[in-house]
């Protein structure tokens, strides 16, 4: 560890030769810098790793999230400490002198980074979504595939990656499409008959379907129903626009677990609101499907 002390204060001499009088008491900062940077190259790689080893794998997402929350924690920790370790009294020093400059910085983001790191652990705690559900916030919409203490992001439509901040998450009007299948059958007054969505039933093994129906005393059947608006002109006839949306519900109903369903939803003074409602069981079908399906119940807003 002497050593190392004597290395570290070696190099922050020579920083402090090259620098200006009035700046060579900030040369202990600047040369812990290259710490920084090598723990930080050091981490990208064990992230990238490990992320290509769960995917490799099969681990589910919401698990190997989890894991490299953890692995991110670790890291920033260790990184504190091996500076400290590595550098000693010497940092120390440097540390009251860049305090200042720190706590202004601090000082102007603390409120809003606070409020996202609530956020987050409330997300975390609460749990309100988790990762692989499609959600709607707000104006978004999308697949979970990350949520942190900062923000959660989102796998949109359009294969775009949108970050949110969880203090906005909290704030607005969110939407879960995940549902638990016998309690929506039982909500409706229906009777729910697993094989539904067992789709191959025939191939389980008995270890595989004890697996399943561990997994469903646990959590239950889950699938996501997505519902979206149809906004029609007041002037469009009912009747009509009825006849053409069962049309083609009836045209999709074998590409989806459930046959499509439809009812009236509101009007304004000028248009009339249809709301649609498809199930399925992965939510990337939402992507390919149900933007299918819905382009062509739009279609007849053009007729």
């Amino acid at each position: 560890m002497i050593m190392q002390e004597d290395i570290f204060a070696l190099f922050v001499e020579f920083i402090k030769n090259l620098l200006p009088i009035d700046y060579q008491n900030y040369a202990g900062l600047i040369a812990s810098f290259p710490i920084f940077v090598l723990i930080y190259i050091f981490y990208l790689i064990v992230i990238r790793s490990i992320k290509l080893t769960f995917r490799r794998v099969g681990m589910p997402r919401e698990a190997s999230s989890g894991i490299i929350f953890g692995v991110r924690l670790f890291f920033f920790a260790f990184a504190l400490l091996f500076l400290l370790a590595w550098a000693g009294d010497v940092v120390s020093t440097y540390i009251v002198a860049g305090g200042a400059l720190l706590g202004t910085a601090i000082g102007l983001a603390f409120s809003k980074a606070l409020s996202n790191i609530v956020s987050g652990f409330y997300v975390l705690v609460a749990r309100p979504f988790r990762v692989g559900d499609y959600v709607r916030m707000g104006d978004s919409e999308g697949i979970v595939t990350e949520i942190t203490l900062n923000y959660t992001r989102l796998l949109r439509p359009d294969h775009t990656r949108q970050f949110i901040p969880n203090s906005s998450t909290v704030d607005q009007r969110m939407t879960n499409f995940r549902v638990r299948v016998d309690d929506y059958f039982d909500e409706r007054g229906l009777e729910y008959h697993r094989d539904i969505f067992d789709l191959d039933a025939d191939e389980d093994t008995r270890i595989r379907d004890a697996m399943e129906k561990f997994k469903f005393i646990l959590k239950g059947d889950e699938v996501y129903r997505y519902t979206f608006d149809v906004e029609l002109e007041k002037t469009c006839s009912q009747q009509e626009a009825k006849s053409y949306f069962t049309k083609v519900c009836e045209k999709w109903q074998p590409q989806f677990i459930l046959p499509p369903e439809y009812f009236f939803w509101n009007s304004t003074a000028t248009t009339m609101v249809y709301r649609f409602a498809i199930i399925v069981i992965d939510p990337k079908e939402i992507f390919t499907k149900g933007q299918d399906f819905k382009a062509e119940l739009s279609e007849f807003a053009t007729k």
